[in-house]
């Protein structure tokens, strides 16, 4: 496949990461611009990767031409990542561009991949240009399933439950209503219309594509039987949380502003 559209884009936006003890989570691929120096990374949950800054990680990696062609074939990784925690949130990011470097040297063929970039972020002012209610797409691994066959992801859409301009009870965290499961940790959100959509104020843009980078999936609430809510992480591995708890269908994201403090720690290793 050579990917046109921005959601075919997205089947190389993440990778299914599994941890050496079987469980698994999604990562997807981030690029920070530094001036002229772009540094690719891998973003996910801190508690996919274990909360261990040296977890290693095994994924698949799709291989392409000179031309940035998909020619079907995946590359298996496991890789001794070194992982960057976020000081406060339950995300961290990891270096890719030398498991790149060393795909190519043992495959003598390019990573096909799609990374998200800072101009997809919002700030909090663009944020509240949003209306309450919003479609939303997710991409992941829910309960670690995938298209074996081609490496693909899997696709869940739903909507904003809160405003995403507002935290919802918690600073940079949002709340949507979508289906959530184990290997969902670390789906990025977005806000994706390809073929047109109407602002809070009733503008009405004909055939306009309008993408944004909501935040990545981390927790969602669950519910007993007898009524009692509590949130959790969404768990990596498909174990039974309680035989009287279950998810309600909800899911906190943080907020991909968020992404942006870990410019500084880049910068630092950079320059050291």
């Amino acid at each position: 496949m050579t990917p046109i559209s921005i959601s075919e884009k997205l089947m190389y936006n993440t990778v299914r990461l599994e941890t050496l003890t079987g469980s698994c989570g999604t990562g997807f691929f981030f690029n920070f611009r530094f001036d002229d120096t772009i540094v690719p990374t891998i973003i996910t949950n801190k508690h996919v990767v274990d909360n261990n800054p040296d977890s290693h990680m095994k994924f698949f990696l799709h291989l392409g031409d000179d031309s940035g062609n998909d020619i079907g074939e995946n590359f298996r990784v496991t890789y001794a990542a070194h992982w960057y925690f976020h000081p406060t949130h339950d995300i961290c990011f990891t270096f890719v561009n030398p498991v790149f470097e060393e795909v190519k040297k043992r495959t003598g063929k390019n990573v096909i991949f799609c990374a998200n970039d800072e101009n997809l972020i919002y700030n909090k002012k663009q944020l509240e240009e949003l209306t309450a209610l919003e479609d939303v797409v997710m991409v992941g691994y829910p309960t670690g399933l995938w298209d074996q066959l081609h490496n693909y992801p899997i696709f869940r859409k739903g909507l904003t439950a809160t405003h995403p301009g507002y935290d919802f009870n918690q600073k940079s965290v949002g709340l949507v209503d979508i289906a959530c499961f184990p290997g969902s940790s670390g789906s990025p959100i977005y806000i994706l219309d390809e073929n047109g959509y109407t602002d809070k104020r009733g503008n009405t843009y004909l055939g306009a594509k309008r993408f944004i980078f909501l935040g990545i999936l981390y927790a969602g609430p669950t519910i007993t039987v007898n009524g009692e809510v509590s949130v959790v992480d969404i768990p990596t591995t498909n174990k039974v949380i309680s035989q009287s708890r279950v998810m309600v269908n909800l899911g906190y994201y943080i907020k991909s502003y968020e992404i942006l403090e870990f410019k500084p720690i880049i910068k630092e290793i950079m320059s050291s």
